[in-house]
């Protein structure tokens, strides 16, 4: 196959488990107390995120981005993501009818176009880890990346992790849909939040002091590796990405040539 260009990471906030509502039951999710009503956003993610794909089949490929982050299941939210698609039929309508693509069955255009990166516990790693395990499988950098998340995370993800990891902005794309109650803004103790947050990522760019690492683990009950790559690899095997440190502690670094 042919190395894609273009890179669509759909950002996971949570893990289906299934269920006969397909995700539409609440209680068919793994979330947080303050994530109560947002799972109907999360699905529309999910869909977003098999459109852009199918916009632009020959030339992209879709990763679903987030670990193992509850005790209660191994199972990651990247997966549970990608299982959920699979349970609407996203896979079936997009590749099976498409009229340009060739007859194939959903699981090889499933390993072929979808990427499970099931290793981030953050926002930055959603971006970082998407983009190394795109180096990992193509052994080549994406030219454009596409972002969807919360719409309210805007600012935390271009201003601040995709100016950090230095990926290009003018070929970078954010899509956000919000939750309800977040939408323009109305949830004034949620947008409270959001500031803090971006205050910490402005203060630790990459994430590795204490705070930031600190809610990581808080989030790794699974013990996922955090290495910048999703294994070991030496320096001729990271594509020019220039990083220190060894083991989980490696991180990019600050103005540093990036490979892309």
């Amino acid at each position: 196959m042919t190395a894609p260009t273009s890179l669509i990471v759909v950002c996971c906030h949570g893990i289906w488990k299934g269920g006969p509502s397909n995700g539409a039951d609440e209680e068919e999710w793994l979330i947080a107390d303050f994530q109560r009503g947002e799972t109907g956003t999360f699905i529309e993610h999910v869909k977003l995120g098999v459109k852009l794909l199918a916009e632009s089949y020959d030339d992209s490929v879709l990763a679903f981005s987030g670990g193992p982050t509850r005790k209660e299941t191994a199972l990651s939210e990247a997966q549970s993501y990608s299982n959920l698609a699979a349970a609407h039929n996203l896979f079936d309508h997009v590749f099976i009818n498409k009229p340009s693509s060739k007859p194939q069955t959903v699981s090889k255009v499933v390993s072929s176009k979808i990427l499970i990166e099931d290793r981030a516990l953050d926002s930055y790693h959603n971006v970082l880890f998407s983009l190394t395990l795109f180096y990992t499988r193509f052994k080549a950098w994406p030219l454009s990346l596409t972002i969807v998340s919360h719409d309210f995370k805007r600012p935390r993800f271009i201003d601040g992790h995709c100016a950090a990891i230095e990926f290009p902005i003018e070929r970078t794309r954010f899509l956000g849909i919000d939750p309800p109650g977040m939408i323009n803004g109305e949830n004034k103790v949620a947008m409270k939040g959001v500031g803090q947050a971006v205050d910490e990522w402005t203060a630790d760019p990459h994430g590795r002091g204490e705070k930031l690492a600190g809610k990581r683990a808080n989030r790794n009950p699974w013990a996922v590796w955090q290495g910048v790559f999703e294994d070991e690899v030496d320096g001729f095997g990271k594509g020019g990405l220039v990083t220190r440190g060894e083991g989980e502690m490696e991180a990019l670094v600050d103005d540093a040539p990036r490979p892309w």
